[in-house]
């Protein structure tokens, strides 16, 4: 919770921080994503250190650069600066995700991974909503020297409080080790993987640059939209077990897509009170739902031995996806304003959620099929 926390209070305010700064809409978006840039290098290299070395030394080397990038924050004054931080932040954060989710799967049995993954992913989401609902507050109150301090204790936190020992219900041993071509080709793994994409392309376009939307439509007080995303997104992760049950987690994914999508047409409107509730809310119902739902599918397709080099290809997808709503619609809303690139972020996610239905859901039941004949 805490860890994830930490990296949270720098999204809603990091924008702003750097338009004080100078830099313009394009430059902004370059320094937020560059952070995914980082990850991205380091994401799979990350899985691999957990399938070999175990969770433990990944997670604690991915703490400490995670505050030595935070600290730096604060002596940020150019674009270049500022793209470093991001960078070494990014590279952080890589290790860390694939480990952690992989010590949360292999310390419960099989039968209770949904329930494991949401419940680490719902103290997760804990930590993001109280950055989300925080971040402003602290960086309107004292500044943005505040925002790193309470950021950088947090991390620390983190540090000191997850497990060193931890007990594990799997063990890797019992399983194989493939190749990562053969990991992250499976239908399990790498149609998530795409899914997870789509979801946070959209958490980016609007993390981004929705404050900078609403202050154009001349909106300065917009903490409905955060208080709505935190509660929605706390909401979701306790129901995501009964959820998945219910339609399955492949079907579940669809109706994320779906509301993700939607989210994007209502929040182009902008400017209204109603938007930022409504916004709010169903992106929180749609990104706290998405991770353990495609967690989980992941955790039925890979065996233990290969799980961090899945979930460390898996987690890709968040950087991507953060990486193209930065820079790619930040170059969008330079061209034709803020609304275009909701339009365009949402555009491409009812598109593909009718080729996740129509084709990509497919492969994976197929696959689950031929597993089961086995």
């Amino acid at each position: 919770m805490f860890f994830w926390m930490s990296v949270n209070f720098f999204l809603p305010v990091l924008p702003i921080y750097y338009h004080s700064l100078g830099m313009n809409d394009h430059q902004v978006g370059l320094a937020i994503g560059i952070f995914s840039l980082g990850a991205i290098l380091f994401r799979v290299i990350g899985g691999k250190a957990v399938d070999r070395y175990g969770s433990t030394p990944v997670i604690t080397a991915g703490i400490v650069l995670s505050i030595g990038a935070i600290g730096s924050y604060y002596f940020t004054t150019s674009l270049l600066a500022a793209s470093l931080s991001r960078l070494l932040h990014g590279i952080g954060i890589s290790g860390y995700s694939a480990a952690a989710l992989t010590m949360a799967t292999l310390m419960h049995d099989e039968k209770n991974t949904v329930e494991a993954v949401a419940v680490y992913t719902l103290f997760t989401m804990i930590g993001v909503g109280i950055a989300a609902s925080m971040a402003g507050w602290l960086y309107n109150a004292s500044g943005f020297g505040l925002v790193v301090t309470v950021g950088a204790a947090a991390t620390l936190l983190s540090l000191l409080f997850f497990p060193k020992a931890p007990r594990l219900k799997i063990k890797t041993t019992e399983s194989q080790a493939l190749p990562l071509w053969a990991v992250i080709t499976q239908p399990g793994v790498f149609v998530p993987t795409v899914s997870l994409l789509a979801v946070n392309l959209c958490y980016a376009a609007v993390m981004t640059f929705l404050p900078l939307f609403m202050v154009s439509s001349g909106v300065t007080e917009f903490s409905l939209f955060y208080i709505a995303y935190s509660l929605s997104v706390v909401a979701s992760r306790v129901w995501v077990g009964k959820l998945c049950m219910l339609l399955s987690p492949e079907r579940l994914a669809f109706y994320i897509l779906l509301i993700m999508g939607a989210s994007m047409f209502v929040t182009s409107l902008g400017g209204h009170w109603w938007v930022l509730v409504v916004a709010g809310a169903s992106i929180g119902i749609g990104y706290g739902l998405a991770f353990p739902t495609l967690a989980t599918i992941i955790t039925t397709a890979v065996q233990p031995a290969n799980r961090g080099t899945a979930f460390g290809f898996f987690s890709m997808a968040v950087d991507g996806g953060v990486a193209l709503g930065a820079i790619g619609l930040g170059a969008v809303s330079g061209e034709f304003g803020y609304s275009s690139a909701f339009i365009a972020a949402g555009s491409y996610t009812v598109f593909f959620s009718i080729v996740y239905a129509l084709w990509l859901a497919p492969k994976i039941n197929r696959r689950e099929v031929v597993n089961e004949k086995k």
